[in-house]
């Protein structure tokens, strides 16, 4: 990206329309129009005021391109349709931000890693008996046994996927995009554990599976999710195979032990005949009536931060491949942040090769 295009993106990362980002930069609009379409280059003052309203740093805003693709957006799949269309760009515009630093840091330290799909897959699928055995299919090309997942991100992202965090919009839970031969997936800051592992198994099903026409794509990866996270063998070891009800206790101990939410468990119940469906849709109104719909026990529990990104990061700053400003550039931060997060760091025990 050029400067421009990196104030454009940053821009739409944050909201901004142009009259927004002129008017807090003391600029008219037409004038921003043009940094971004690269018209006019920023002099060193206002490059400097750009960097503190794009809260982003001067470095970064300065930082060559080696990633030029654009996104395709019919590739960008979204777990809601609430998303408006400003929304929507803000979305495409951190992922693309978020992305590049990625490619950026694998591309320095020279560190690749790719998804291998696994075989068998992606595979389509015509019904829910179909859904079940892909879950279970994936758990034994991965080794998975039955048992619970301890750590989701970790385990995806030890498969390839360029899983990320990005925030500000909440009517978005996630994304999966494909670049390249890359497979992402970027949630929103501020998921509870329980969902952000939902959500993380739910983008893997769009990954992997192809629903045939006629079935609903949204449903078919909830189904997709629930399997995965919770195979019919546990369930039913857990569960038994008939219920006429379970105890809010009993899903209380089931979500910490599996990190499925106690709706997704009542839900899993009545997808494998557990339950029945009128017991279902009562439990699903003793819910509401207790404000689970909204929030449940357990949901002070966050999820866990991907380090994969981070990872590189330290470990290429360690190894002098790259200088701590550039270390603070590709994790979005000020020099200063950098090191207040970090402790003391002598500049002289890193490298100060720029790149």
């Amino acid at each position: 990206m050029t400067i421009g295009e990196r104030i454009r993106v940053r821009r739409k990362c944050l909201g901004l329309s142009l009259r927004d980002l002129a008017k807090k930069i003391d600029r008219s609009h037409t004038t921003v129009d043009k940094f971004e379409k690269g018209l006019l280059v920023p002099d060193s003052e206002v490059l400097i005021h750009l960097s503190e309203v794009l809260e982003i740093p001067l470095v970064a805003l300065l930082r060559p391109s080696r990633h030029t693709r654009e996104i395709p957006e019919a590739q960008i799949s979204f777990r809601t349709k609430k998303i408006t269309g400003k929304e929507r760009i803000r979305i495409e515009a951190e992922t693309k931000d978020w992305l590049e630093r990625y490619l950026t840091i694998e591309e320095l330290s020279g560190i690749r890693r790719r998804f291998e799909m696994p075989d068998g897959f992606p595979r389509e699928v015509s019904s829910y008996d179909e859904v079940e055995m892909a879950a279970d299919d994936l758990r034994k090309a991965w080794d998975l046994g039955d048992h619970p997942i301890d750590n989701l991100t970790s385990l995806l992202e030890d498969k390839g996927l360029k899983i990320g965090i990005i925030g500000g919009i909440t009517r978005f839970d996630a994304l999966c995009t494909c670049f390249g031969d890359d497979l992402v997936i970027l949630m929103r800051v501020g998921l509870t554990y329980a969902r952000q592992r939902f959500t993380l198994a739910h983008e893997l099903g769009h990954c992997l599976l192809i629903a045939k026409d006629g079935m609903d794509h949204e449903k078919v990866m909830h189904r997709f999710a629930g399997a995965f996270l919770v195979p019919s063998t546990r369930a039913l070891f857990e569960l038994g195979s008939s219920r006429r009800h379970i105890s809010i206790h009993e899903l209380t101990l089931l979500k910490e032990k599996y990190g499925l939410s106690m709706s997704a468990w009542i839900y899993r119940a009545s997808d494998l005949g557990i339950l029945s469906a009128d017991t279902h849709t009562r439990m699903r109104k003793e819910f509401s009536l207790l404000g689970f719909n909204r929030k449940e026990p357990g949901d002070e529990k966050a999820g866990d931060d991907p380090v994969s990104l981070e990872s590189l990061v330290y470990r290429s700053l360690a190894e002098g491949i790259i200088s701590i400003s550039k270390a603070a550039e590709l994790l979005n931060q000020n020099i200063g942040d950098f090191y207040s997060l970090n402790g003391e760091v002598s500049r002289d025990s890193t490298s100060l090769v720029c790149h």
